[in-house]
């Protein structure tokens, strides 16, 4: 009896290994057959190659959309196709998935130089590495590189292999696939690359760091002529193709922290406003977008963002045109190269005193005239006594010099007379409150409660309006690859203020400007309407001016939301120094 059980036990051990690896190898190929790879991006998808266009028609932005994996009719440019073939897998049209000639190529390279000098990764093992796996140097993952590749071959065939490879491989600079290899090396969409150009982005598939042309551009070169070399050898070239390829001056794409360009953010934010305005996206493959930037303010603007310090605190610049709302001019960062967030749409600060605008307006839509005088002296609300930002304090005092000493004191007495909720609802039709909902605190006619760059900055542009707001458009037109008109900007607009009060609210920022808190903005001879608004702390510094049909914004402060030791009146200097430069204005140092 002893006997049968150990038996038993002896045959379960088994079992239940034989059980465990069919378990295994049955889940992994029911991921591999499962996958999308229209799933599986790295990066932006796009259903479309794009030309993104300044206001003055210069190019900002060219990608081709990734290679469609089951549409045949969308084809791969030969010389990309041959150029990786040649180079990274020779006989990819003859093995399925695994060349046992390469790997014994590369194995005995390896052996008779004492290191890894050669792989022996076929393109569709590299395909499984992309989509499933990663680079661990392990027994385990190379078995199940070996077994997705096999169900690779089965399910898709050498062209489609050839595409997910093309979309996916990580090509350096942030550049997954060759479309984005071919737009952040070249500028250019692969369709206008050259030969060279295409052996170079080929050359970079080994060890994109190393043969990266922006580190070391012989060595790249080098690498290209490789390519070449071997394109030749395997019959795809002809010997008059690869010297004209070789002696080609390469032309990079530098980018460089004057290079807006290379601004993700801002490229991301129109193509994402650019899929708002298509119905039906999968119509198109190619699209033309004339942006509203201008391309030299734009760069002028990032210029001056690197005048603030210390190093780590952060900016954002928003210009409006006040009669359209076309978005003239967007800095998202003081590094748009190296960094991922949005701080003009998606940053909700506290407004601080540029929200002071609200209860102004309100007061005089009320009836209050600009010389009626307020109390301004320390006062509580229940529990809630705010001060002054400089603990300065003016007694009676008019509604005019309220606003230009950016009194904390009238604002909330004027609120608390009128109504919250009215104060909430003319914010709402200012285009505020909608980021953060706004609550009925009398703290909120102080800016205590937060929006954004966008909205704060539009709601000004208003002002500059004669009281008419726009909406707020980075796009003036998308155009089909046959210059047909797929969308134009229709300018949609709105009476919010009548046109006296909006004069007086004028009038209130100008002198701001002049001989208040906002005087760091002050340009001799220029009719400018602005105010600056600070947080608790000074971690938000804004300040938002008109000049002629121009409204810009600034912010200034710390991501974490730390403490400042700079005040919002360097946000309005900032200003001044951008206007200046755009508009050709002379000013004293």
């Amino acid at each position: 009896m002893q006997k049968i059980k150990s038996r038993s036990f002896a045959l379960i051990i088994p079992i239940l290994i034989f059980s465990g690896i069919f378990f295994y190898i049955y889940k992994l190929i029911l991921t591999t057959l499962k996958f999308d790879p229209s799933k599986n991006q790295n990066s932006r998808a796009t259903e479309y190659s794009y030309v993104i266009l300044s206001s003055e028609n210069n190019i900002l932005s060219k990608l081709s959309r990734k290679f469609e994996i089951d549409n045949s009719q969308n084809k791969i440019p030969i010389f990309f196709k041959q150029s990786f073939i040649s180079s990274e897998d020779k006989r990819f049209y003859q093995h399925k998935g695994i060349d046992l000639k390469s790997i014994s190529r590369a194995l005995f390279q390896n052996i008779r130089s004492g290191f890894v000098k050669e792989g022996g990764s076929t393109i569709t093992q590299q395909v499984a590495r992309l989509l499933f796996l990663n680079n661990d140097l392990s027994f385990q993952r190379k078995i199940k590189e070996i077994f997705i590749s096999f169900i690779l071959e089965f399910r898709y065939s050498k062209n489609q292999i050839l595409k997910l490879y093309l979309n996916n491989i990580y090509l350096g600079s942030g550049a997954y696939g060759v479309n984005e290899a071919s737009q952040v090396y070249f500028g250019k969409l692969i369709e206008e690359l050259t030969l060279s150009e295409i052996s170079l982005i080929a050359g970079l598939a080994p060890a994109p760091s190393i043969y990266s042309p922006y580190e070391n551009i012989e060595l790249a070169i080098k690498n290209r002529n490789k390519v070449l070399e071997s394109m030749y050898l395997d019959g795809y070239i002809s010997l008059a193709n690869k010297n004209k390829a070789i002696k080609e001056k390469i032309k990079l794409n530098y980018p460089t922290a004057d290079n807006f360009l290379n601004d993700k953010l801002l490229i991301n934010f129109i193509l994402d406003e650019t899929e708002k305005k298509i119905e039906n996206k999968k119509d198109y493959k190619f699209l033309i977008i004339k942006s509203s930037i201008n391309k030299n303010w734009q760069e002028t603007a990032q210029k001056i963002s690197r005048y603030v310090g210390p190093k780590d605190i952060e900016f954002a610049l928003l210009s409006i045109e006040s009669n359209t709302g076309l978005i003239r001019t967007m800095v998202t960062s003081r590094t748009p190269l190296f960094n991922g967030y949005n701080r003009v749409t998606s940053s909700v600060r506290p407004l601080g005193s540029t929200f002071k605008i609200i209860p102004y307006a309100a007061a005089l839509i009320e009836g209050t005239k600009l010389s009626d005088k307020f109390e301004d002296l320390p006062k509580c609300w229940e529990n809630y006594c705010p001060k002054n930002f400089s603990e300065e304090y003016r007694g009676k005092i008019s509604l005019i010099e309220s606003f230009k000493s950016s009194s904390n004191i009238v604002p909330i007495s004027i609120t608390k007379k009128i109504g919250l909720k009215n104060i909430i609802n003319l914010a709402n039709v200012f285009g505020l409150g909608y980021e953060q909902e706004f609550e009925e605190f009398p703290s909120l006619a102080i800016g205590s409660y937060g929006d954004n760059l966008l909205n704060i900055t539009n709601a000004y542009s208003a002002l500059n309006n004669n009281g008419i707001i726009n909406s707020p458009s980075i796009i003036e037109k998308i155009e089909s690859f046959k210059n047909q008109t797929i969308w134009k900007n229709k300018f949609i607009s709105k009476k919010i203020l009548d046109l006296k009060v909006n004069k007086k609210i004028n009038k209130l920022l100008e002198k701001s400007v002049k001989e208040g808190t906002s005087k760091a903005a002050f340009i001799e001879g220029k009719k400018i309407y602005g105010k600056t608004g600070t947080s608790d702390g000074n971690k938000d510094l804004w300040f938002i001016g008109s000049l002629h049909n121009l409204t810009t914004g600034i912010w200034i402060g710390y991501d974490d939301n730390k403490e400042s030791e700079l005040s919002s009146g360097n946000a309005a200097y900032l200003w001044k120094k951008f206007i200046a430069e755009i508009y050709k204005i002379p000013i004293k140092k």
